[in-house]
């Protein structure tokens, strides 16, 4: 976090980070950690959230297209344990303090996704770099 905030003009693009350690802790050791803290220093950063999801009828295809690429494809024998995984990140998104969008990729449209999300990131603010606040 540290270096998040002095680097602060930086751009970042971090894959996942603590949305996913939440859901893995969840769904592998039945704990629920709160990062609000990490969040509340986040915000002033001008992070944000997208959660590229897919449709569960999309994810047989993605599955091949992985098993091309992976070291471990046995990780891939059960869809639904990543349809339910998608589901409890939608559920965690909904929660965070940080602006968030969802941009479905079950196309495979690499291109829409990427206008999809810089259109939003446009339409929040989210492409420039805010002043901090001045101490009183």
């Amino acid at each position: 976090m540290k270096l998040f905030e002095l680097q602060r003009y930086y751009s970042w693009i971090i894959d996942r980070f603590h949305l996913s350690t939440q859901v893995y802790q969840m769904i592998n050791r039945g704990r629920d950690y709160n990062f609000s803290w990490l969040e509340d220093r986040l915000l002033p950063l001008g992070f944000h959230v997208i959660l590229c999801t897919r449709s569960a009828e999309s994810m047989a295809e993605a599955r091949e297209q992985r098993l091309k690429v992976s070291g471990n494809p046995s990780q891939y024998g059960n869809l639904q344990r990543f349809v339910d995984e998608q589901e409890l990140f939608r559920t965690m998104i909904k929660h965070s303090k940080l602006p968030w969008t969802e941009i479905d990729v079950s196309d495979n449209n690499i291109l829409r996704a990427v206008g999809a999300i810089t259109d939003w990131m446009i339409s929040v603010g989210g492409l420039w770099a805010k002043e901090p606040a001045k101490a009183p």
